[in-house]
């Protein structure tokens, strides 16, 4: 799994008055407001004796630990230890606290320690304010590793077979299509063959023709947005951002945005059109092997109709060898319930000295364990 970018940890209306609880990349965190109403987040491991901070409550705008009521700022560091009223708090006394954005209806959690100028950007979504649009959201739980979910996102060869509704296993040929890269992302125009139209998709469609698909990969949320121009006038957007859990379970929130039916009538058939389309996705992902994206492009065979999930595997590699790859099995398996470690925050990144905790292991550039984090 990748740090050094943005994840989404939730809606915005989940956190209120009292501490919530998360977990991404395999870590648990604690999401809260101060009495300004800013939005926090921090590591859920209190320093002390290891207690859940999010199983405390929130005073004086700061997270209090339920063991020994250790109190934290949306900074991270500790404003009062109740057993030691008068005591000068050491600035070693601090939990790891990562940046937080509020768009589009979610929280975005940036986790890691990269500076600010180095950070991908969260993508842009323009269709979330437009009032002339109607747009659902929900979310989707996968048995499968987040760079499956991003791929599958993003190619358009597997809807003839998978997905009825709008692919046609005659017309399986992927042609017209156009890609283009940049830092974070890439962005792709392809003509799809719809099957024959029913129902009311009959009536506004009565020439079969191309649907035009624009899927964007990103590598701020570990997102993909797709965009259907389905007539000359009838459009939409599914804005999914996909979280790792961990490496074998990936939370999607999404959201669908069209310009036709803006009616909250069609909202239920919407969402149910939608869902379908991930749980047809499902059954495959579930299944494939091996469940991680391989470390070489060499481990599985890719055509020119692949060139989408091609380049995000190239912008990940080109990630690791930066040193942003989470060893988590290193974690897992030499750490375990022996002892807890953090993903480095922004202000670890400026002063690595003085913590308690350690960082969760490494991947170094050519893919091996960095076991030093271990020790």
């Amino acid at each position: 799994m990748l740090m050094n970018t943005w994840y989404v940890a939730g809606l915005v209306d989940d956190v209120k008055d009292k501490p919530k609880q998360v977990k991404l990349l395999s870590q648990d965190f604690v999401l809260f407001r101060d009495e300004a109403g800013v939005l926090h987040c921090l590591s859920d491991i209190c320093i002390h004796r290891g207690a859940s901070l999010s199983a405390g409550r929130v005073t004086k705008g700061c997270i209090e630990c339920p063991y020994h009521g250790w109190r934290y700022r949306g900074d991270g560091a500790a404003s009062e230890i109740p057993a030691h009223p008068d005591a000068r708090i050491p600035k070693r006394v601090r939990v790891d606290s990562y940046p937080v954005q509020e768009r589009y209806g979610w929280i975005w959690v940036f986790l890691g320690d990269a500076p600010e100028s180095q950070r991908p950007p969260i993508p842009e979504f323009p269709e979330y304010d437009d009032p002339s649009r109607r747009t659902i959201r929900g979310t989707f739980t996968w048995n499968a590793n987040y760079g499956r979910v991003v791929e599958n996102g993003v190619d358009f060869a597997h809807a003839a077979f998978v997905h009825p509704s709008f692919g046609d296993r005659d017309r399986a040929e992927i042609k017209d299509y156009q890609m283009t890269k940049q830092e974070w992302s890439a962005k792709a125009r392809i003509a799809m063959q719809p099957p024959p139209y029913k129902g009311i998709w009959g009536f506004k469609r009565k020439e079969r023709s191309d649907v035009i698909a624009k899927p964007e990969w990103h590598i701020g949320g570990m997102s993909v947005i797709l965009r259907l121009q389905i007539t000359d006038d009838w459009n939409n957007a599914l804005f999914d951002v996909n979280t790792p859990i961990d490496e074998n379970t990936t939370l999607t929130h999404w959201q669908l945005s069209r310009n036709f039916f803006t009616q909250k009538f069609f909202d239920n058939d919407t969402y149910r059109r939608t869902m379908k389309i991930f749980i047809e996705d499902h059954a495959v992902l579930d299944r494939l092997n091996p469940v991680e994206l391989p470390a070489s492009l060499r481990d599985e065979f890719s055509m020119e109709s692949d060139a989408m999930m091609v380049s995000f595997r190239q912008k990940r590699a080109e990630l690791y060898r930066q040193g942003w790859g989470l060893d988590t099995h290193t974690y897992e398996n030499e750490f375990g319930d022996r002892k807890a470690a953090v993903i480095p925050s922004p202000a670890r990144g400026e002063d690595p000295k003085g913590w308690v905790l350690p960082e969760v292991p490494r991947l170094s550039p050519d893919g091996e364990p960095m076991r030093q984090a271990a020790e």
